[in-house]
C-alpha cells in the first residue's frame, strides 16, 4: 500500500529542541463545494514549515491550489487559481476542536489541508461585470439611471402601486 502524500514523519521533531524544518506536499484531491470544486488534475501544493513545540508540532505555511468554479448567475464555467493561509497544532491531547492529532511520530496534514481549503473557497462565485454572459446581454442596465426615466420606479413591485389604496 502507497504511503499518503499527506502523512509526515515528525519524529526529528516532538519533545526536542530542533530547528524548524520546510516540507512540501503536493497531491491530487477532489474537494469541493456547490459551485467551486479543487481540479483534480490539478495538484494542490502545500509549502508547510514544521515547528517543534511543547507536546507537539505547530504547521505554518500556504498552500496554492486550482478551482473550478460555476458562475451563480450564469452558469459558466471558470478555472481560479486561489492561495490559502495553513496554521495549526499537532498534540497528543483529546482537545478536538483545538488540535488536530499527533499520532507516534506522524502527523496527517490531510484534513487540516483540506479544512483550510474548502474554508477559503467562496460559497457563492460569480464572473467579473464586465464578461458574465447575463450581465452582457441584458437590455437595460438596472444599475444605471438612463436620461429618459422620467422618475418611474426601476422596481419590480412598482406595478403593485396601483392595488394599493390611497389615503385621502
Amino acid at each position: 500500500m502507497a504511503k499518503s502524500a499527506f502523512l509526515l514523519n515528525v519524529a526529528d521533531l516532538v519533545g526536542r529542541d530542533a530547528s524548524p524544518r520546510p516540507v512540501v506536499v503536493a497531491a491530487s484531491v477532489d474537494w469541493g463545494i456547490e459551485m467551486s470544486v479543487v481540479d483534480p488534475e490539478v495538484e494542490i501544493v502545500a509549502d508547510l514549515i514544521l515547528h517543534p513545540v511543547s507536546g507537539g508540532v505547530a504547521v505554518t505555511g500556504a498552500v496554492t491550489y486550482t478551482t473550478l468554479d460555476t458562475c451563480f448567475r450564469c452558469l459558466d464555467a471558470m478555472r481560479t487559481e486561489r492561495r490559502a493561509s495553513i496554521g495549526a497544532l499537532f498534540d497528543t491531547s483529546d482537545d478536538d476542536d483545538e488540535s488536530y492529532p499527533l499520532v507516534g511520530n506522524e502527523i496527517d496534514v490531510e484534513q487540516l489541508l483540506r479544512d483550510e481549503v474548502l474554508l477559503a473557497l467562496p460559497v457563492v462565485q460569480e464572473c467579473q461585470k464586465s464578461s458574465c454572459a447575463v450581465v452582457r446581454n441584458v437590455q437595460v442596465d438596472l444599475e444605471t439611471v438612463t436620461a429618459d426615466d422620467e422618475g418611474e420606479s426601476r422596481s419590480p413591485f412598482a406595478v403593485l402601486k396601483d392595488f394599493l389604496e390611497s389615503e385621502d
